[in-house]
């Protein structure tokens, strides 16, 4: 029987990454997390309705942010060895500047982020798989609907230029020789409109490439997390998924 992988989550206080990692854990995989405020983490964890005795025996948290490089490399492991898959789930909060300038509380966290986090994994000596969460407005084929367009240029541009910029690294990471790279491999999520709420479930998700798009108005939090499990975490083998190397689009 394949061995259950093991999976370190960054930004898990965030929607999505905390509904990934809520359902890893209800599931009996053995995961780590970086957390600035553990406390908080624990609280989203228990609102998730995740067992005490399920956090307790499968959940290892690292105090910390990602500019702490020792703290992310320590979230990179357990028990002595390297993690098999890594979630990251970074973004800012908004913010607006004079009223009406949208921007983000830390407008490069993303970008910084997976440079920390490649950095760290860089000393792996067996090298993970990242998944990381962006965003669709992203492709140079359209994958958001017309009337949506003004809302994402205007609204999403900062953090849209961030995770621009986050896609670029992750991608020259593995353009590298395979000896030098950081990872072994990456799948780029990028759902529509993020949503608070229970979600529509997975048979109401549609997934699309870069190349030909899922095009649609939004999709909740949950629901792109319970994807991550499903498709990624929950498979025989990491390598089931069939998406690895793409920028996957996801909407309901």
């Amino acid at each position: 029987m394949q061995q259950q992988p093991t999976v370190a989550f960054f930004g898990a206080t965030g929607g999505c990454a905390n509904a990934c990692l809520a359902l890893a854990l209800q599931a009996g995989y053995h995961c780590s997390a970086l957390a600035r405020t553990p406390s908080k983490l624990h609280n989203l964890l228990q609102q998730l309705n995740v067992p005490e005795s399920a956090i307790a025996k499968y959940l290892t948290v690292t105090e910390g942010d990602i500019y702490d490089h020792e703290a992310v490399q320590k979230t990179l492991y357990l028990d002595g060895r390297p993690v098999d898959l890594i979630v990251s789930g970074l973004g800012g909060k908004p913010r607006f500047e004079y009223g009406i300038k949208a921007t983000l509380d830390n407008p490069t966290i993303c970008q910084d982020g997976v440079r920390t986090i490649l950095s760290a994994a860089r000393s792996c000596p067996q090298k993970p798989r990242i998944v990381i969460i962006s965003t669709t407005g992203l492709s140079d084929t359209r994958d958001v609907p017309l009337l949506m367009l003004p809302l994402y240029h205007w609204l999403l541009k900062v953090p849209h230029e961030d995770k621009k910029v986050m896609e670029k690294l992750v991608e020259a990471e593995m353009q590298k020789p395979e000896e030098e790279r950081a990872i072994d491999g990456y799948l780029m999520v990028r759902p529509s409109l993020l949503v608070n709420g229970d979600g529509d479930g997975l048979s109401k998700i549609k997934t699309g490439t870069d190349e030909k798009p899922a095009v649609g108005y939004y999709i909740s939090r949950r629901d792109v997390g319970l994807w991550i499990f499903e498709r990624i975490i929950h498979q025989a083998s990491l390598t089931e998924c069939q998406y690895w190397g793409q920028k996957v689009s996801l909407t309901v």
